[in-house]
């Protein structure tokens, strides 16, 4: 599967650049929230997160449907589709608590006609996205806010929040990604099956090759990948150190994986990536799943 990112906005700004430098560098723009989370029976504490200041103090539905707006603003969705075949617009937005989506169609065919009013092209909107199964011609824009209270209170039910002086949990952030599935994209997805040991094995990875984790960190975790990985170790081999996607800019729901392909597409985009072939994306949620991301042969013009 081959694909283009087209923009992005984040903690680490709207530039490629800025996403792999922040990534690389392990810089954190998380603070600690002012409302308590029951972490365990005996501790309620402060849950970290990640948050773009312009939207402090709103409400998820409304951080999301600004988010949504930036991106369609700025991917000039006429000067897209006169350039490439668009034959749909997929978005991948989040649900509310009864099940709903928070933004609903009639608000996503508005954005789309005021972006394109002369040929509004058509879109459906999803929240379990699959990157190996969209459609060629497709572009993809997804966004999610993840940092409110009721998120976050919801999400320590299932997984380890990150809170002030608590173990190795999940940092909730918020962003948006576009990113355009065609058969000339600059960037190439392979997917491998089976069980993650057998996936490693598959796309014979090295430790010194460039791994980039979006998945639910833990301690549990931590100790599961080794074991995943250990005999792919030399005696003389330093530890894979991941690059931290959620650390640095926060969870971001159904738009992770998205987010994890643009940080990948940053890293093989940067200068001083150039004698990497690819990198590797972790995910251990919903499922196991390990991609290779790498340069595709196809002329970029994106």
């Amino acid at each position: 599967m081959q694909f283009d990112t087209l923009y992005h906005v984040n903690a680490a700004g709207c530039y490629t650049e800025s996403f792999y430098t922040s990534v690389a560098n392990q810089m954190l723009y998380s603070k600690p929230s002012k409302a308590l989370i029951r972490c365990d029976i005996s501790l309620d504490a402060p849950y970290v997160f990640v948050e773009l200041t312009e939207l402090a103090g709103l409400d998820r539905q409304t951080r999301c449907l600004l988010i949504l707006s930036h991106i369609i603003e700025n991917i000039e969705l006429k000067k897209l589709c006169c350039s490439f075949r668009v034959n749909k617009v997929q978005f991948i937005l989040p649900h509310a608590s009864n099940g709903e989506p928070l933004i609903d169609d009639d608000t996503l065919s508005e954005l789309l006609t005021d972006a394109m009013p002369e040929q509004t092209p058509a879109f459906e909107q999803i929240s379990d996205w699959q990157l190996e199964a969209t459609d060629l011609d497709t572009l993809v824009v997804a966004v999610d806010s993840c940092n409110d209270f009721e998120y976050v209170s919801e999400q320590a039910k299932h997984h380890t929040v990150q809170v002030v002086n608590g173990p190795s949990g999940v940092i909730n952030g918020e962003g948006g990604y576009a990113l355009l599935v065609h058969r000339h994209g600059c960037l190439k997805a392979t997917t491998f099956d089976e069980s993650m040991p057998t996936q490693l094995q598959s796309a014979n990875i090295q430790v010194s090759d460039t791994f980039i984790f979006a998945g639910m960190q833990s301690y549990e975790w931590q100790k599961l990948w080794f074991s995943y990985t250990q005999k792919h170790y030399k005696n003389d081999d330093e530890l894979i150190e991941f690059a931290e996607l959620n650390t640095v800019v926060g969870y971001q729901g159904v738009a992770n994986q998205a987010a994890a392909f643009a940080l990948a597409g940053s890293y093989l985009h940067n200068p001083l990536m150039a004698d990497t072939e690819q990198v590797f994306v972790v995910f251990n949620q919903p499922k196991e799943q390990l991609f290779k991301i790498s340069r595709s042969e196809s002329k970029c013009h994106i």
